[in-house]
Parts: C-alpha cells; structure tokens; sequence
C-alpha cells in the first residue's frame, strides 16, 4: 500500500472514530452515563459505531444497568439481544470486556 493510500484511509478511520466517540458522548449525556468508566464509554463508543445511534438506545437494560454501574449486569444484558445473535463474536469480546470495566 502506498502512503498516500495510508494516509487517506486513516483520514477516513480518524473522521469515522471521532464521529462515534461524539455519538457516544451525547448518548451518555441523553442516559445519564457521564460517570461510567472509559472501558464501557470505548465500549459504547465501538458498539454505536456498528448499530448507530438508534440501535444501542434500544438496549434499555443495559442502560439502566450502566446508570448503577453494574457492569456484570450491562455486559449479560448486551448478549440478549438480535445484535448478540447476528455478531456473537464480537457481542461476546466487548461483553466480556464490560464485564471487567
């Protein structure tokens, strides 16, 4: 790969990633997320940057579980969904990661 090709794909990476951590942002201020911690905000953040917006707004248990900080809760709560069936890789790594946060 040449570097003009590098260089153009991480503009393109770097736009898309601080475009997801801003949506992530206004989700937390929306859900009353603020004090959450930066393991579950990088979570959110890669978790809104597959589904969007909307899609992680549905996860309403996982919310109210963030909102206590009970991370072991909102990391069960992300494997009960359509998202966990349709990605279980990926769902079951950041519920683990969450898990730990």
């Amino acid at each position: 790969m040449d570097n003009a090709l590098k260089e153009k794909l991480e503009q393109i990476f770097e736009k898309d990633f601080q475009k997801g951590w801003n949506l992530m942002q206004l989700f937390c201020d929306e859900n009353n997320l603020r004090s959450i911690s930066d393991t579950a905000k990088e979570i959110l953040c890669e978790m809104i940057f597959q589904m969007g917006f909307a899609g992680v707004s549905k996860f309403k248990n996982m919310i109210k579980a963030l909102q206590n900080h009970d991370y072991k809760q909102a990391s069960i709560e992300m494997l009960d969904s359509r998202w966990a069936k349709q990605t279980p890789n990926r769902a079951k790594e950041l519920s683990d990661h969450m898990a730990k946060a």
